[in-house]
């Protein structure tokens, strides 16, 4: 009898040591791939410095991959959400994370992974409270410009018509970026921590489907995002979503940090971090354009080819013709002698005469022919009005 149980055993064991393992480098392999991408995939609001570390480690051999294997040239190198590059950068990460994870032995896996845990608990918290505040302040889904109120529905791209009716809501941006900004504040705190990962992934769930469904391209961000989450709440975590019986039990993050001086460094980096982050919102500087132009102008003269004129709060100059509503965009400067200076794509640069008059209409100078145009009130447009009903009749 004895005999026959041996083998019995020795497969289970077997099968238990394996499971182990694989449990283990797969933490490993997950653990090193967030670690990386949070160290080199470029974040725009804390200035260039990523972007140049990343391009001075990784250009080069990005670069040879898009030419010669994915045969794209001339491609811009900038390793953006959903661009080759990342593709690249994404491909070349996690082959490093492969090697990484066999490198790294069992009696450094539980340091490793408390550091690295911290690290993505930490960053994920640094992008919900700045997405929290995009949309609070209206930063991240403002008030469609006036060159998009004018445009047709159907001539809109589905993202930018998505960009452009969650800009209309108020009341969206502040619930929706309140819950961001509060999962963030969650997460810094250790007996709120599981809470906020939770609701971390239910927003970059939502998130992933809304750019998925909308082909907003920021995809590939918003992917890693959720599943550097779902990193982040396993094992105990899971099974407290699957018996929902009780607080999951001591894990990495709930462990005393083996850092030293953790807490006056998180004070110092969150505190970095959030200055960063928060003075773009209490800039008081004039955001209207640099000659204080209305932002819509209609064309008064029947023989003008153009119907509107824009000028963007982003320093761009729109006209829109009138039959087919084709946009022609320059970028725009204003000389010292209150001319404008306008530059094409193709880097073309021409100076033009602009009088605003008493009226507020103004005089423009175009390609041979003087265009009139008088302001026009888009404020009062009903997509950009405040209206709430409880009752329809």
């Amino acid at each position: 009898m004895e005999l026959y149980l041996f083998p019995e055993k020795t497969d289970k064991n077997i099968f238990v040591e394996f499971k182990s393992v694989f449990l283990r480098k797969s933490a490993i392999f997950s653990g090193t791939f967030f670690l990386q991408f949070i160290l080199f995939f470029p974040l725009s609001f804390l200035n260039d410095f990523q972007l140049k570390i990343t391009h001075f480690i990784f250009g080069d051999f990005t670069q040879i991959v898009l030419e010669f294997f994915l045969k794209k040239k001339n491609t811009r190198i900038d390793y953006s959400s959903d661009s080759y590059s990342m593709l690249v950068l994404i491909i070349i990460l996690l082959f490093s994370s492969v090697i990484f994870s066999f490198i790294i032995d069992q009696k450094k896996t539980k340091r490793f992974l408390i550091i690295t845990e911290y690290v993505c608990v930490f960053y994920i918290s640094i992008i919900l409270i700045k997405y929290g505040f995009d949309k609070i302040f209206k930063a991240q889904f403002p008030e469609p410009e006036p060159n998009i109120l004018f445009t047709r529905f159907g001539n809109l791209d589905k993202d930018i018509l998505f960009w452009s009716t969650i800009g209309t809501s108020k009341i969206y941006n502040m619930i929706m970026g309140s819950i961001e900004l509060f999962s963030g504040i969650l997460l810094l705190l250790r007996r709120s921590r599981f809470l906020g990962l939770l609701l971390a992934m239910i927003s970059f769930t939502q998130i992933l489907i809304i750019n998925i469904s909308f082909d907003i391209s920021v995809k590939f961000f918003s992917l890693i995002l959720l599943l550097m989450s779902v990193f982040l709440v396993r094992e105990n975590g899971w099974k407290l979503i699957i018996r929902i019986i009780q607080l999951p039990k001591r894990t990495f993050l709930d462990q005393n940090s083996i850092l030293p001086y953790k807490t006056f460094f998180k004070i110092l980096i969150a505190g970095i971090i959030f200055i960063k982050i928060g003075i773009p919102y209490f800039n008081t500087e004039e955001e209207k354009n640099l000659m204080q132009f209305n932002e819509a102008y209609e064309v008064t003269a029947l023989e003008s080819p153009f119907q509107y004129l824009f000028f963007h709060k982003d320093q761009y100059l729109i006209l829109m013709e009138k039959s087919s509503e084709k946009m022609t965009v320059f970028h725009y400067d204003v000389s010292f002698d209150s001319q404008i200076i306008l530059k094409d794509y193709n880097h073309h640069i021409s100076k033009h005469f602009v009088i605003r008059n008493k009226d507020n209409s103004i005089t423009f100078s175009f390609k041979n022919q003087t265009i009139h145009a008088k302001p026009v009130q888009y404020e009062k447009m009903n997509a950009l009005q405040d209206r709430f009903h409880i009752l329809v009749d």
